[in-house]
């Protein structure tokens, strides 16, 4: 067999091998980052229901007829109106 052919085959084959390795590093970090994409959005979801439970158990906490319930039950009343002084204010 001819030295050149020869040498065009190998430098050919090591090409091929080259190739098909850098392929499966490629797949390897695509299978990896996809399978810590699906766990990130498992977690960003967790952490959405979490939020939303506790912007709703906030808004019971507020609302105004529990807040003048327990201001009743500890003997809160508003303050009389002669309380309050009208002020003017001029320029």
């Amino acid at each position: 067999m001819n030295p050149f052919v020869r040498q065009f085959l190998i430098i050919g084959a090591v090409g091929v091998i080259v190739f098909s390795v850098a392929q499966l590093v490629a797949r390897n970090i695509y299978v990896t980052a996809s399978i810590e994409l699906a766990v990130v959005s498992a977690t960003n979801d967790s952490l959405r229901s979490t939020q939303q439970t506790l912007v709703s158990r906030i808004a019971g906490l507020e609302a105004p007829g529990r807040l003048c319930e327990l201001g009743t039950g500890l003997g809160l009343t508003p303050l009389p109106l002669e309380s309050f002084v009208l002020m003017e204010v001029s320029e």
